[in-house]
């Protein structure tokens, strides 16, 4: 009766965990992407994402070329805001070749990884202009990731 229960609580639980990302979609080498959040402040779009390691072995995905991380409306991209430094506004970048440990980079290398070891998950954040109300949904794209389509969210 004990191994019954058991496995109804997991059959029961497994569902619950899935709803904690708005979405998932696989990357580079099998790694799972899962959309965490989207909301829009003055103007600004944020887009918080998760590398996750679900493969059963260590794994090393090249940095994502943050100038090809964009969302799109239905027929305009746009890409990541920069601020008064000409920087990206987005979670661990590098601006140098032959970086190691960053999601993203602004010079797309082969030298430029991150490496995840099992069961490893890396978050990452990036910010755009926010789309006029009309706009929506949107599609979020990653370097190697099958698009995100987002709704607007509620503020």
């Amino acid at each position: 009766m004990k191994k019954i229960v058991f496995a109804a609580a997991v059959a029961f639980a497994a569902p619950a965990m899935a709803q904690q990302f708005l979405d998932t979609q696989y990357g580079p080498n099998g790694v799972e992407v899962h959309l965490l959040k989207a909301s829009v402040a003055n103007d600004v779009l944020t887009i918080a994402f998760m590398l996750d390691n679900t493969t059963g072995e260590s794994q090393r995905v090249m940095s994502l070329g943050i100038a090809d991380v964009v969302y799109t409306t239905a027929d305009t991209k746009f890409p990541v805001l920069r601020d008064v430094n000409d920087q990206y506004l987005a979670s661990t970048i590098t601006y140098e070749k032959n970086a190691d440990q960053f999601i993203f980079a602004a010079v797309p290398d082969d030298e430029n990884t991150l490496s995840l070891s099992k069961g490893e998950r890396q978050v990452g954040w990036v910010k755009f202009e926010a789309p006029d109300a009309s706009e929506w949904p949107i599609e979020v794209s990653l370097p190697g990731v099958s698009p995100f389509t987002i709704s607007q969210p509620s503020e």
